[in-house]
């Protein structure tokens, strides 16, 4: 059997994009905001019968607030994940160049592994970082 190039990586195919950045519904997952979204279009419906809104305006309100409520709970757990950058093997620059981070102000810690040496921080911070390290001539894309 012939192995097949991942989707990702096949040339033409752009990779899925998604609302969440960080979590990845199966279908048990899709079943259960669909339940949650469903449940919550039946309670604003009910809830909301003495504004005197038609019918469909009030069930859309429950799955609205669902959804706004999983994106922004993903956004905030996405923002605290670590991420690295590593763009040589050379250990002293790299400490130098975190200590110019740290300068700035900003939240970077150098860990050296087994591999090489790499800058850490988080996903909330990468926008400053990438921007103070394209001040300081290195390419972050």
């Amino acid at each position: 059997m012939r192995p097949r190039t991942s989707g990702y990586l096949s040339p033409g195919r752009r990779p899925r994009r998604s609302v969440l950045r960080s979590a990845q519904l199966n279908a048990v997952g899709h079943a259960a905001l669909a339940g949650a979204c469903l449940g919550a279009g039946l309670l604003t419906a009910f809830a909301l019968q003495v504004t005197g809104w038609p019918l469909p305006l009030r069930a859309a309100v429950g799955p609205v607030v669902v959804l706004t409520a999983l994106v922004v709970a993903d956004r905030r757990k996405w923002a605290r994940m670590e991420t690295s950058f590593a763009f040589t093997d050379d250990e002293l620059a790299m400490r130098a160049v975190a200590d110019q981070l740290v300068a700035q102000g900003l939240p970077v810690t150098l860990d050296v592994e087994d591999w090489g040496p790499r800058l850490r921080y988080r996903n909330r911070d990468a926008a400053r970082v990438h921007a103070a390290l394209n001040d300081l001539g290195i390419r972050t894309y």
